[in-house]
């Protein structure tokens, strides 16, 4: 297969003119003929730009990976609010920053917590009616904490939350 990139240079009625990073132009009949002979390989990829803010993440997924399930659960054994026992195998996948508000789906945004307390946590909305927040959870200097209404930085004691493997390095 060919190992370049092309992006749409212009476009002439109905047809795409397609610039490769070759320096070769082609319709997008062209490219569309290639990659159904096979002519372009097994793998084709298409990427977004947006026109201001350049390349836009297309691989971006709203729910954790099983891999990533894994290592949350890695980290906290227990859900981590603090007080809380439910084991992170019964837990949900949750993130401190939230998805709504941009929050990405990566393992440093990742969490478990029970589902009692993913529905509690405050995600950081700004709505005056929020005034019964219950706090929400951070990474604060790499563990998991929960930051209360008042500001206090507070952990879960259970005797499995200091046995996850941020506390093992």
């Amino acid at each position: 297969g060919l190992d370049q990139s092309a992006t749409i240079i212009r476009g002439e009625g109905d047809e795409s003119i397609i610039g490769a990073s070759d320096g070769t132009t082609m319709t997008g009949a062209e490219i569309v003929n290639l990659a159904m002979s096979g002519a372009l390989g097994d793998k084709i990829y298409a990427g977004l730009f947006h026109p201001t803010a350049g390349p836009v993440n297309l691989y971006e997924a709203r729910f954790a990976s099983g891999k990533q399930r894994i290592l949350a659960m890695a980290e906290n054994l227990v859900c981590p609010w603090p007080g809380c026992k439910v084991p992170a195998d019964r837990c949900q996948v949750h993130h401190l920053d939230a998805h709504k508000n941009g929050g990405q789906t990566n393992p440093s945004n990742l969490t478990t917590l029970c589902a009692y307390h993913n529905g509690v946590n405050d995600d950081g909305a700004r709505d005056v009616r929020h005034e019964k927040s219950r706090g929400r959870m951070i990474r604060h200097r790499g563990q998991v904490k929960l930051v209360t209404p008042g500001g206090k930085l507070l952990g879960n004691t259970h005797d499995l939350s200091t046995m996850g493997a941020m506390d093992l390095i």
